[in-house]
């Protein structure tokens, strides 16, 4: 991976998260480009960088929002253990695959989102909170999927190893 490539684009989403965002969208909705950035790095480089990416991912998404310290961390690593598990065999053309993959991360963030808000004591309508938030998020998660996409390829280096297993002769 370009290292200097990553930082300045996860320093990129970061602000466009923490500064942008909140004025393009309303304060109910608004599409989590942290979120997503988390999901593809550890879709396509592999389960280190994808828990990497996910600590750093959770930390920042828990500064900017300061409510519960450590709810989206706690979900980022989930997620991304998964999508680094699922990421074994996806390659660049299987974009559909990418898509679902991430709209299905996305509907799993939020149910564990919503159970450890349940969990912590936090009154919470679970139907109404997953309906609220799952629709408008699955829209904004599947038009920003592919752009986020190309760019988390672009950072890809062909011949490093991101472990993922491979047939050995």
């Amino acid at each position: 991976m370009k290292k200097l490539n990553c930082v300045m684009t996860a320093f990129i989403v970061f602000i466009l998260q923490a500064a942008i965002l909140p004025f393009m969208f309303n304060s109910v909705s608004q599409p989590n480009l942290i979120f997503v950035f988390v999901v593809l790095m550890a879709l396509h480089h592999g389960q280190r960088i994808g828990i990497i990416t996910a600590l750093l991912g959770g930390f920042c998404q828990d500064v900017i929002i300061g409510n519960f310290f450590g709810l989206h961390l706690l979900v980022y690593l989930i997620v991304a253990l998964i999508c680094s598990y699922l990421g074994r065999d996806i390659d660049k053309d299987q974009w559909v695959l990418t898509l679902l993959i991430v709209l299905g991360a996305t509907e799993v963030g939020l149910v564990l989102t919503c159970g450890f808000l349940f969990l912590a004591g936090q009154y919470i309508n679970i139907a109404a909170y997953l309906l609220e938030f799952s629709i408008p998020m699955l829209v904004y998660h599947g038009i920003l999927a592919l752009p986020v996409d190309h760019i988390v390829w672009h950072l890809r280096r062909d011949d490093a190893f991101y472990g993922f297993p491979g047939y050995r002769w």
